[in-house]
């Protein structure tokens, strides 16, 4: 139960509190404002933003791909299909101000979650351009390209410049279907794609409506909302923003949902991986930051052999491409091999081309993937002395994930990398100072285990 007083003080603390249909809306007691609510109180690096519903006929139909997981029952005969169609056709309508407005002339606003902004980082606002409705299981909903989050003066779209301005387009869908297609209903390592849906009418960021519509290589497009479920609204890359000592908090709200994962999986046969069978039984109910940052790591590993196996690329891969529940994010930047050449995202100046060419090993995406785990352990204390421990947890678990072929392949692999380590790890790195020794090592150990 949420303390009036309290939420009194976070409307004042927001500058929401002079928005009187704004105050009203969350004083609605509704389900969905009740987990607004307590999600914000609890989170502050979260922020409200408010999502104006357009009409049906702005809207095409959202096509809920992912039945299997739509399907889910949350609570009682509720499915998380319904929660889908509950927040259909939503985008950002701009400033709280104008909200305000929409609310004034009874039409319908959602209020929705995005991360706050915070200067210290490459990108001030991590989801630039998705937003995030809680579940009452814990997870959230997600409407990624549905407006320009990382901007709070300029209209909530520009149709004129796609990517990070607030809308996506036909292949950001296309995209994350085909990565459905091939890595399935139940996405580990991944978020959850569950539908899309195209948009004809955006919002103004003046409380009215323009067409959608635009010109793309001399072709008339659309924008697309893509829907997808995570665990975490945090990307790694907030990890310095994060008011939380020993990131307990976190750790508790996700706690619950590593459990349901582990359960999952071991239905669907999979063996899990050591950090997170550790915390599955110790019968502790939060996961202890010791297991919890190998866990990552293993999840990275996880998810970046998932995209090996069924030969999906990521153009680039960063910390900002993950979340705190180890899911990568952007399913709808990862190119099949073709399209990672044919449309020059990978070229012959590329170090790494010939090696990806010839042996169709995304060792691109290995490295970025190090990468992130590398920002992991220099942005958390408590990485200072187990930094080998979270590349053995990456390495380990993406040997343990790839299939018979491309494992095969990474023996002979593994004697061509020499330039790769000395170029890209540091000096004084835990893996630049003896990287190929190590590699061997860790591949050797995942080769003795698939003999037994």
């Amino acid at each position: 139960m949420i303390k009036e007083i309290v939420w009194n003080n976070y409307l004042q603390e927001e500058g929401l509190d002079k928005y009187p249909k704004i105050v009203n809306l969350f004083d609605s007691g509704s389900e969905a404002i009740k987990l607004v609510k307590q999600a914000l109180l609890s989170d502050r690096a979260l922020r409200p933003v408010f999502m104006q519903v357009l009409p049906e006929e702005k809207t095409g139909k959202m096509e809920i791909c992912n039945k299997e997981l739509a399907d889910e029952k949350i609570i009682g005969d509720k499915t998380l299909s319904d929660y889908i169609i509950e927040n259909k056709g939503i985008f950002l309508c701009g400033q709280p101000r104008v909200a305000n407005e929409i609310l004034t002339r009874g039409d319908k606003i959602i209020v929705a979650m995005n991360d706050r902004h915070y200067a210290k980082v490459q990108f001030s606002v991590a989801n630039l351009r998705q937003c995030y409705i809680p579940l009452p299981d814990n997870r959230l909903l997600t409407f990624k390209s549905s407006g320009l989050f990382h901007d709070p003066v300029s209209k909530p779209h520009n149709k004129n410049a796609v990517k990070f301005t607030g809308i996506g387009d036909k292949l950001d869908k296309d995209i994350a279907l085909k990565s459905f297609e091939r890595l399935g209903p139940h996405s580990e390592g991944f978020i959850d794609f569950l539908a899309y849906q195209p948009l004809y009418s955006l919002p103004d960021g003046k409380g009215k409506l323009e067409e959608a519509e635009y010109e793309k290589d001399g072709k008339k497009a659309l924008p697309y909302l893509i829907v997808n479920c995570a665990i975490s609204p945090h990307r790694l890359s907030k990890i310095p923003q994060l008011n939380d000592p020993g990131l307990f908090r976190l750790r508790k709200r996700i706690s619950p949902l590593l459990k349901a994962r582990a359960m999952q999986r071991q239905r669907l046969g999979r063996k899990l991986m050591p950090a997170l069978e550790g915390f599955f039984n110790s019968g502790e109910d939060v996961i202890a930051l010791e297991d919890y940052l190998p866990f990552l790591a293993e999840e990275i590993g996880i998810g970046t052999a998932r995209k090996q196996n069924h030969q999906l690329f990521h153009v680039t891969f960063h910390e900002q491409d993950v979340n705190m529940g180890g899911q990568l994010c952007d399913r709808e930047e990862m190119h099949t091999f073709e399209s990672y050449f044919k449309r020059n995202k990978i070229k012959p100046v590329d170090p790494f081309f010939e090696i990806i060419k010839e042996s169709h090993i995304g060792i691109r995406d290995v490295v970025s993937a190090v990468g992130v785990i590398k920002f992991l352990y220099k942005n958390n204390k408590a990485c200072k002395d187990n930094k080998l421990e979270l590349l053995e947890s990456f390495f380990r678990a993406y040997f343990r994930r790839l299939s018979y072929t491309y494992f095969e392949r990474w023996e002979s692999l593994i004697d061509n990398l020499d330039n790769v380590i000395i170029f890209y790890f540091d000096r004084d790195d835990v893996l630049g100072q003896d990287g190929l020794k190590k590699l061997r090592e860790w591949y050797r150990l995942e080769k003795a285990g698939r003999k037994n």
